[in-house]
């Protein structure tokens, strides 16, 4: 399937990072972001990243969760929860994640965006505490 427009772009910087030892040799890392929203869906965006790593091999891909809102200009809240891999990329600390992402708002003018399914592409700087991605909608 073809991915269609681009939703939103957004710019975020990390707010905190808390790693809690799972067992099994797994670790969850919590990441919390904020940051600005561009294109068809503007406004500040909060939110958390969780993804669970396995200690003894950093490269394998792992999966993640994220749940957040969306503040806009108009007042009204998107609220996206989204799932995917993350991998590192090979440059650095960067890590880049795919996935989907779901979203509800209560804007009469953007209803069109309520429940539709979105593909996520994005990277994370650890060092430079940095988040960039951008969504699109599928056709």
């Amino acid at each position: 399937m073809p991915l269609g427009e681009v939703l939103g772009e957004v710019a975020a910087k990390v707010t905190s990072v808390r790693y809690s030892d799972i067992g099994g040799g797994q670790t969850k890392v919590e990441v919390d972001v904020a940051g600005e929203a561009k294109g068809m869906v503007p406004g500040h965006v909060v939110g958390t990243f969780t993804i669970i790593r396995s200690s003894s091999d950093q490269a394998r891909p792992a999966p993640w969760t994220f749940i957040g809102r969306n503040f806009l200009a108009s007042g009204a809240v998107f609220v996206g929860s989204g799932q995917g891999l993350c991998v590192r990329t090979g440059e650095g600390h960067k890590i880049r994640f795919r996935g989907t992402m779901c979203g509800t708002n209560d804007d009469p003018k953007l209803a069109e965006f309520n429940n539709t399914i979105s593909a996520i592409e994005a990277e994370a700087d650890p060092i430079a505490g940095t988040m960039t991605g951008a969504n699109c909608l599928w056709k």
